[in-house]
């Protein structure tokens, strides 16, 4: 008995073919990420945005330790360097005081040293408030000759930086004292 040799239909000749060209497959992938990109576009334009938190809108003038501001950061750099001068107290006593500010010094960091001869007191400062011209520093970590019993940690050292370039110095505790002084080396 010989064998049959089979053959194939028309219908089965596209057998071969199983799924969509390569042109079709980009086409396709095309239209899905024009779809995508058109979706994404929509959400963004059409989405109600969200109201900007207090962190973003306008930042205070002032900062100061209870309150930094997240957003601007006020430093000492307007007076960083060494200055000199003389002071005077409500009692009438008069006293040479000189004031070092290291750049890039910010709330509550470390700033530099102050010294007040007639006391005697040296001591660190540390930037408590800061304005564009006016610094208020603390001091603490006495050294050296200070009179420990008369030289007390804490704030009320004042500084306004004067349109002239001197730096004007207050005190905000008793006795108060005022005196100008000049920057000094370059």
């Amino acid at each position: 008995m010989a064998k049959k040799k089979y053959t194939r239909g028309p219908e089965e000749e596209n057998d071969d073919r199983k799924g969509l060209s390569k042109e079709a497959w980009v086409t396709i992938g095309t239209i899905a990420a024009a779809l995508i990109t058109g979706v994404v576009t929509l959400i963004v334009h059409l989405y109600p945005k969200a109201p900007p938190s207090a962190a973003v809108q306008t930042p205070s003038p002032t900062l100061n330790a209870a309150s930094p501001s997240p957003v601007s950061i006020v430093t000492a750099d307007a007076i960083a360097g060494h200055w000199s001068g003389q002071a005077k107290d409500s009692s009438g006593k008069s006293f040479q005081i000189t004031l070092d500010v290291r750049k890039s010094c910010s709330i509550n960091e470390q700033c530099g040293s102050i010294s007040v001869s007639h006391v005697p007191c040296y001591g660190e400062v540390f930037l408590d408030r800061a304005t564009v011209d006016e610094f208020d520093f603390r001091v603490d970590n006495f050294y050296g000759q200070s009179d420990r019993k008369v030289c007390q940690p804490g704030g009320g050292e004042h500084f306004r930086l004067r349109p002239d370039g001197s730096l004007m110095y207050s005190t905000s505790y008793e006795p108060r004292a005022e005196g100008l002084l000049q920057r000094q080396g370059g």
